[in-house]
């Protein structure tokens, strides 16, 4: 299977055919790492979207508690201080 380097922004980018897109089961916004196996070659794998999810998850109960933990202090803008 043949891939292309095309131009992309300031970078490259490998474009990959559709058949492979199919075969890894990956979609646009999908992550991949490589594996250096040799000189010149590399292998492609799926990275774990799993551990992406639950780092994210953890972020966002992270800033929920945090924000349960500001206190609430006065509005510091004029239009916020008409309200009050």
């Amino acid at each position: 299977m043949e891939l292309h380097i095309a131009k992309w922004g300031n970078s490259l980018a490998l474009r990959l055919p559709a058949k492979l897109v199919r075969e890894l089961g990956v979609a646009e916004g999908s992550s991949l790492s490589t594996q250096e196996l040799g000189q010149r070659l590399l292998a492609l794998q799926e990275k774990d979207a799993q551990g992406v999810t639950q780092t994210r998850k953890a972020l966002v109960d992270a800033l929920r508690e945090l924000h349960q933990r500001m206190p609430m202090t006065r509005p510091v803008s004029k239009d916020e201080l008409s309200r009050y």
